[in-house]
């Protein structure tokens, strides 16, 4: 759910002024050690990470996936990052600063190990090492096997996950359940406020409630800031578990959410990579909303996701904060996820810019129950309703509901889950002819 800094903020400047001393008592009775932590996590993002980015070409396979790997030497001892790239196209990925060598290669038979019969190549990247920023404007060509032999390392890179990029990094598949740690009130501040030290202790990732199953469609649960996947254990219970499997998404939510939408195509590429579904759907509540909305505009962009189908957001701020942009002046280190939520920022004015991909059908559902004590208008309690029914939102919604509840228990009403049911239902005999399939 959305942080009670965020709470009740509104549009006159005497209540903002209001809560602006609110908000500033907080920061002083508990939350300059949370302050102190993101500043040292920003601040460790800074000093050991960087961007590569750039174009992959294969003339040979245009629609064959491509796996991309980072590594801190030339024999693979130091493997730092890899990414799953469904098709050639622009690639962006996250490096260490040390990191020496891209090698990229199209995994034909999806076993996460490199064959010698693969296109192939090698990238120096050793002419960077004086840089300390991103490195853009590489050119990927795979046009046969590499002239040079790729590191015999190269093999089982799936299993890697949580341990790459100094252990900055997500777990994937790992079966678990909502009672784990990794879902408690504490982890989710922690993904706040110490978004680096989540992802080392393996908080974060997409994690399975069962063993995966071919014949189920998996449905992908998204928090909002400061939630885990436990908010949807009641959802979760009430879900078809003859037709779907739950996963769920637990991710550092402090951090900007174009960089997570950005990593999610990454990571679901990856999941489909192993396990070839043709289909999934979404649910996200609150921020989550719009942290799959990112990842569908990603999915635009690229022209991937085709397993994308039905998306359910709940009670979500597509049209932001009303003055956050206020709060930023005043705290003393920026939440990047902060700086998403401003309703005139970059972000949310880029946020419908592009259609949503073809076949994702997305359900709006409202939550309208003022509970709070600091401001009378329109909102769940958290939410302001005109943020929830943004224009472009609506707009792209082919079903909205609303319902009398609050920002919180809206996850747990009974017409809720029938209604979550209902939409990821829609087109299911459709869905359900290609099921198995490797989705190409």
């Amino acid at each position: 759910m959305m942080s009670v800094l965020l709470i009740g903020l509104d549009r006159t400047r005497v209540r903002t002024s209001v809560w602006l001393v609110v908000l500033s008592c907080l920061a002083l009775l508990t939350g300059c050690g949370n302050f102190g932590r993101l500043a040292a996590d920003i601040l460790e993002t800074q000093e050991r990470l960087r961007v590569v980015s750039g174009q992959i070409e294969a003339p040979a396979c245009k629609d064959c996936e491509v796996i991309v790997v980072v590594m801190g030497d030339d024999h693979g001892q130091e493997i730092h990052n890899y990414r799953v790239f469904e098709r050639p196209g622009r690639f962006r990925l996250a490096a260490l600063h040390d990191s020496r060598f891209l090698v990229a290669f199209q995994d034909l038979n999806r076993d996460f190990a490199y064959q010698s019969n693969e296109p192939a190549v090698w990238y120096d990247l050793s002419g960077s090492l004086i840089k300390r920023g991103d490195v853009e404007n590489i050119v990927l060509s795979l046009n046969g096997p590499s002239a040079r032999p790729l590191p015999p390392a190269l093999e089982n890179l799936f299993e890697l996950r949580g341990n790459s990029l100094g252990k900055i990094d997500v777990q994937l598949g790992k079966v678990v359940s909502l009672d784990d740690e990794r879902f408690s009130r504490e982890s989710a501040t922690m993904s706040m406020w110490e978004p680096i030290g989540f992802m080392k202790a393996g908080r974060a990732g997409i994690f399975f409630l069962e063993p995966y199953d071919p014949a189920k469609i998996p449905v992908l649960f998204v928090h909002g800031i400061n939630g885990t996947g436990r908010n949807f254990a009641s959802m979760i219970e009430h879900l078809d578990r003859q037709r779907f499997q739950p996963w769920v998404l637990n991710y550092p939510s402090g951090m900007d959410l174009r960089a997570l939408g950005d990593g999610l195509v990454g990571l679901l590429a990856e999941l489909r990579h192993r396990y070839g579904f043709s289909r999934m759907h979404l649910v996200a509540h609150s921020m989550g909303g719009l942290m799959v909305r990112e990842y569908l505009a990603e999915c635009a962009r690229t022209n991937s996701c085709e397993y994308a189908g039905n998306f359910v957001s709940i009670s979500s701020p597509y049209g932001g904060i009303p003055n956050m942009e206020l709060w930023l002046d005043f705290a003393r280190v920026v939440m990047p996820a902060w700086r998403n939520l401003v309703p005139d920022g970059p972000f949310l004015k880029n946020l419908f810019a592009l259609p949503l991909p073809n076949g994702v059908r997305h359900t709006l559902l409202i939550s309208y129950r003022n509970t709070s004590s600091f401001s009378r208008e329109s909102s769940d309690g958290v939410i302001p309703l005109k943020s929830q029914f943004q224009r472009d939102a609506q707009r792209q919604a082919v079903t909205i509901r609303g319902f009398d509840e609050d920002h919180v228990s809206i996850l747990q009403s009974p017409d809720v889950h029938s209604e979550v049911n209902l939409a990821l239902l829609a087109d299911d005999a459709t869905q359900r002819a290609g099921l198995a399939g490797p989705g190409r």
